[in-house]
């Protein structure tokens, strides 16, 4: 593999851990708040708990779109994958850029 996709591949873990750590933290305080809000606020803070993860999943999608063009990989599914669950996704567009990588290897090494 050449070093771009081993930084790409690099660059998508960090961007999980952070998402993981972003949405770890968002839920731990919402769910503080829970348990000392009042009930006409109840339903907001739970919107909020739920939204939070879908927000970040469409973060990681639109990160991972500008990848996927600026690349110029063919990968139809990984965006939408991504925006519902955002690991699958993830690991889909790697699996692109690898399989790119391969293909270029190949073509180059036929070429000599």
């Amino acid at each position: 593999m050449n070093k771009t996709a081993i930084q790409i591949i690099g660059k998508y873990a960090l961007v999980l851990s952070v998402f993981y750590i972003l949405e770890y933290l968002a839920i731990y305080f919402i769910g503080r708040e829970l348990d000392e809000t009042k009930p006409n606020i109840y339903s907001y803070l739970m919107f909020a708990k739920a939204t939070v993860p879908f927000l970040l999943n469409i973060i990681a999608a639109i990160i991972l779109s500008l990848d996927k063009n600026k690349l110029e990989i063919q990968g139809k599914y990984s965006v939408l994958l991504t925006v519902f669950y955002r690991p699958i996704g993830i690991v889909l567009f790697l699996i692109y850029v690898i399989e790119k990588e391969i293909k270029k290897a190949s073509t180059q090494h036929l070429s000599i």
